[in-house]
């Protein structure tokens, strides 16, 4: 099945630029990833790639030596036209149209900067409650009378 190109991976320093052909995409090392790379730095399955509202954005999968966007390390980003991606030591460059429209962008990020915020625990509902240390002194409950406190 052929399926249409929407952008493409370029290999810094030479290669053969890798055709971003559907979404999502898994890049690591496992044969099983849509994208293999076969190179020992580079985890079982490193990072995805997702097109979504018209842009291209990338999500470490939690692997061993993370991806970076123009220099500055990242779990999640949207992707511009010409952002160099970092993946262990592998540097590419994305090259696509963008077809969103900028306030989807502006809410895609909101977004991901909302759900990068939130720690995973607390996304999960695995949250303890707080404990009266960290509760400011109105709030922390009082002994009832007549019980110790330690």
């Amino acid at each position: 099945m052929d399926y249409p190109i929407n952008g493409e991976l370029v290999p810094q320093g030479g290669g053969d630029a890798i055709p971003l052909t559907r979404s999502p995409l898994v890049l690591g090392r496992r044969e099983t990833c849509d994208i293999c790379l076969q190179f020992p730095n580079i985890s079982g399955k490193h990072c995805e790639l997702t097109f979504k509202e018209g842009f291209w954005v990338i999500r470490d999968l939690d692997s061993t030596n993370g991806i970076k966007i123009n220099g500055e390390h990242a779990m999640k980003k949207v992707l511009h036209t010409g952002d160099v991606i970092s993946i262990a030591k592998r540097t590419y460059a994305i090259q696509y149209q963008e077809s969103g429209r900028a306030s989807a962008l502006q809410e895609f990020e909101d977004e991901l900067a909302e759900t990068m915020n939130v720690p995973l625990l607390e996304k999960a509902g695995l949250t303890h409650a707080r404990r009266h240390a960290d509760m400011p002194p109105d709030e922390a409950p009082q002994p009832a009378v007549g019980e110790q406190t330690s």
